[in-house]
């Protein structure tokens, strides 16, 4: 067996190289993740082609709700947003995955929602799906 490192010249240099992220690469000159934050606390931009249905600028827990019953739902796939991310709630300046109760944007086989409710979703396609709902 040939090592690949040994038969070709400069790749075990190249690799080491590979190691490190250059500080180019951050946001911010001198900015980094050991500081603490995590890149899940940053606020998300709103993706080209997504239409914003709902805008909040108040806090998430203050004006929507955790619904248990449909986080479950969609942990096992059963109430979630037929295309994901088309429809997004920007609330307390972080992006959401949304669809309408009673819309064909919401995929709901056992009929769980509630027309005209806006329901938010973080993590969906995860076993950590959340979903909030705010009534109009």
């Amino acid at each position: 067996m040939v090592l690949l490192g040994s038969a070709v010249p400069g790749v075990r240099a190249v690799a080491a190289d590979l190691m490190a992220t250059d500080p180019s690469h951050y946001a911010r000159p001198g900015e980094s993740l050991r500081g603490g934050s995590s890149i899940f606390d940053r606020p998300k931009q709103v993706r080209a082609g997504s239409n914003v249905i709902v805008r909040d600028d108040g806090k998430l827990l203050e004006r929507w709700v955790i619904n248990a019953d449909l986080s479950r739902a969609c942990n096992r796939r059963q109430f979630r947003q037929k295309r994901d991310q088309y429809l997004v709630g920007v609330v307390d300046g972080r992006t959401f995955g949304a669809a309408v109760g009673g819309h064909s944007s919401l995929y709901d086989p056992a009929q769980m929602s509630e027309k005209q409710v806006v329901y938010l979703f973080r993590g969906q396609g995860s076993t950590d799906c959340r979903v909030y709902h705010r009534t109009k």
